[in-house]
């Protein structure tokens, strides 16, 4: 009896173990097919419509995104300032962004709201240089283009932010740009 409660003692110990040790982490393969998930989920229940070509015209159909090759989901809302051509974004342009960030989660949840051109010291950067701001923020300039234009972007973690990299985790913004040239 004593030797048979010994084993009980022991298998117990060792089923403790094994559900203590299950390994409860996923691939990073994963990650990236549940955040294309979250973001198809996103599209459906916010009514988007993706194309694959840009509009040309302004404004855009309503709840129209353009879906670029590297999987940013992009609308224009408002063109900015158009004097003329030569006002577009250039290489070496101050961009001061402001954004409200926010999860694409059934009941979303704002993350960041930057108004800083407001602040001191506002976050800037310089447009195409990839070490200061995401890859997605650089995309959207580019289809943006002029002062206080306005844009929803829909970001992949892939070229959002570094923070929503793992885990992958998909990023919504609402942006607006001010250009500064030197």
């Amino acid at each position: 009896m004593k030797h048979l409660l010994k084993n009980i003692f022991f298998a117990s110990i060792l089923a403790l173990l094994f559900v203590a040790c299950k390994d409860d982490n996923i691939t990073y393969a994963e990650e990236l097919k549940a955040e294309q998930e979250l973001i198809a989920d996103f599209i459906s229940r916010q009514q988007i419509q993706v194309v694959t070509v840009m509009p040309t015209t302004f404004p855009w159909p309503d709840k129209v995104f353009y879906k670029s090759k590297t999987g940013l989901y992009f609308r224009l809302t408002k063109q900015g300032d158009i004097v003329n051509e030569g006002d577009t974004a250039i290489a070496g342009d101050v961009i001061v962004p402001r954004f409200d960030e926010y999860t694409l989660g059934v009941k979303a949840d704002t993350i960041s709201s930057q108004s800083t051109v407001h602040y001191p010291y506002p976050l800037q950067f310089n447009y195409l240089d990839l070490s200061q701001a995401c890859a997605a923020w650089h995309e959207a300039v580019r289809y943006m283009k002029y002062n206080n234009a306005e844009a929803k972007l829909i970001v992949p973690s892939k070229i959002g932010m570094s923070k929503f990299s793992r885990p992958a985790t998909p990023a919504g913004y609402d942006m607006n740009i001010r250009l500064s040239k030197y």
